[in-house]
């Protein structure tokens, strides 16, 4: 691994090689933690490289895989989508909370994102799912249910920042999480990894794929910092209020 800086308008990285090793983050808003969201993606802008559906391996390298991992380690807990634990096993380290969000209650419950530390592992649902897909999950998870048809993030990030006191929460996808948290103005910004690779195909999701934003609208971000490990570029932004 030899990083090399770019561009770069933060002091806190002195020796490249340490991008992303210590991160200060500025004071968490009163209602919720604040949240970077964290993804790779093709030089196209895609998530997968394999079939439709899967996960993200393969897009982004060793060193990305590095920075992975250092990025988890500057959290207080994860969220991750319900669609990218149906992709595949998701491991964190045992001591993380992690959090999902299902709509239907229909999860994979055998994957090691529950089975590894199931006392660190949290499901938001709302109150309209069957009791039999609360039992289930109630047994494999901590089940917090919200009035609705649908979990409002917003209210789901309040009860992290008020009920268990999370001040810094990593998300990790999948793309329609990442676009809700967008849109809502619940995200403040986004780690992406660039890869050296052209992916195309018109079902193959980008880093945000859902509602998106009407016509003629979009969302501003500031460029932070760039890093690189040869072709492999590791961006930073800021998402503007």
């Amino acid at each position: 691994m030899s990083i090399e800086r770019l561009f770069d308008i933060s002091p806190q990285i002195s020796d490249p090689q340490d991008l992303y090793d210590s991160i200060t983050w500025p004071q968490p808003p009163a209602n919720r933690p604040y949240v970077y969201i964290n993804m790779a993606s093709t030089a196209d802008g895609k998530v997968v490289v394999g079939e439709p559906g899967g996960t993200a391996k393969g897009v982004g390298g060793p060193t990305d895989q590095f920075l992975f991992r250092r990025l988890q380690r500057q959290c207080d807990a994860a969220l991750l989508g319900s669609s990218t634990l149906r992709a595949g096993q998701v491991l964190y380290p045992a001591q993380l909370r992690r959090f999902t969000v299902t709509g239907s209650g229909e999860l994979p419950l055998t994957n090691r994102f529950f089975t590894d530390a199931p006392d660190r592992a949290y499901v938001f649902a709302p109150r309209s799912i069957s009791l039999a897909a609360a039992a289930r999950i109630s047994a494999a998870a901590k089940l917090i249910q919200l009035d609705g048809d649908r979990v409002d993030l917003a209210e789901a990030l309040q009860w992290m920042r008020t009920e268990q006191g999370i001040s810094t929460l990593l998300c990790e996808g999948g793309p329609s999480v990442n676009d809700q948290l967008i849109r809502a103005g619940l995200a403040d910004e986004l780690f992406l990894t660039l890869a050296p690779k052209l992916k195309g195909g018109r079902d193959i999701p980008t880093i945000l794929s859902g509602e998106g934003f009407p016509p003629g609208i979009s969302q501003p971000i500031k460029l932070m910092s760039v890093y690189r490990d040869n072709d492999e570029l590791y961006l930073r932004y800021r998402v503007e209020g």
